[in-house]
């Protein structure tokens, strides 16, 4: 199976606008329904398209990391990411799947689909409604289901440099864990998800930009995550970019044999279009 056909699973390319559209229309009706948050989609990258004029824009960026001699590896990342915007609302839909292999077999497998609607209600008060789906095999997830929305406060306008949000919300989640004492665990639970975000235009072609999640199971508070996701872009011409990431997550209640905490650092290219 290609990179291509692990991501889309059977989603051919030219059916791309057509599907995104879709699925903005499915998120529009979500919005509507009580539930209410956020997952792990807030980088400087939707900061900017936010302050962009209405119209369509999208991005890809690859990473590649091939070493040959004593060691074969292989290891790829690839994130696609569209963007419709209006003058109230802002719809995006971002893809990643990130493979590696060392001798012929995978040693990451993972991949997330995202989709959300934002709606700006006043210049300090935005709403907000998401699905996501996402697998990944080194933490023993074989499947994961999101889908919630809630309420983003801008701290500080729009329109400045620095820019501060507070979300506040709630999601259901159902995940399919492969555990290795229990085997196949499924669960189907609704968590709170907050996050605090800043991003820094440095000047106009450096940009920083911090968040931090904390998502606790409604009913278990012992249950919890903590996300921090942070970067620095680089932009080299108005269409070509250089992010520097990292990534750092930790699972109170992690899968048998699995590690709490995860650390990823990534750099690479981005595309706009």
């Amino acid at each position: 199976m290609t990179l291509f056909n692990a991501f889309f699973r059977g989603f051919r390319i030219q059916d791309c606008q057509r599907r995104i559209t879709g699925i903005c229309f499915i998120l529009c009706l979500a919005f509507c329904s009580p539930l209410g948050a956020q997952v792990n989609i807030f980088t400087d990258e939707t900061m900017r398209q936010m302050q962009l004029k209405p119209g369509w824009y999208n991005s890809i960026a690859l990473d590649l990391t091939y070493r040959a001699g004593n060691t074969d590896l292989l290891t790829a990342r690839t994130r696609f990411r569209s963007d419709y915007l209006s003058k109230r609302y802002h719809g995006f839909v971002f893809g990643s799947l990130q493979q590696g292999r060392r001798k012929g077999a995978f040693f990451i497998n993972k991949g997330m689909a995202h989709a959300r609607i934002i709606w700006r209600s006043t210049q300090h008060l935005l709403f907000e409604s998401f699905v996501q789906k996402q697998f990944n095999e080194s933490i023993l997830l074989n499947d994961r289901n999101l889908g919630g929305g809630g309420v983003r406060l801008a701290l500080r306008p729009a329109s400045s440099k620095f820019n501060v949000y507070l979300g506040i919300g709630a999601m259901w989640e159902h995940e399919r864990i492969n555990d290795k004492e229990y085997d196949e665990i499924a669960t189907h639970i609704v968590r709170s998800t907050n996050y605090i975000n800043w991003t820094w235009q440095l000047d106009e072609r450096v940009t920083t930009s911090a968040t931090g999640y904390y998502q606790f199971h409604v009913q278990r508070f012992q249950d919890y995550r903590i996300l921090f996701e942070g970067s620095v872009t680089f932009r080299l011409t108005t269409k070509l970019a250089f992010p520097l990431r990292v990534n750092f997550r930790y699972d109170s209640e992690p899968p048998t044999g699995i590690r709490k905490h995860d650390v990823e650092i990534f750099n690479g290219l981005r595309y706009t279009f």
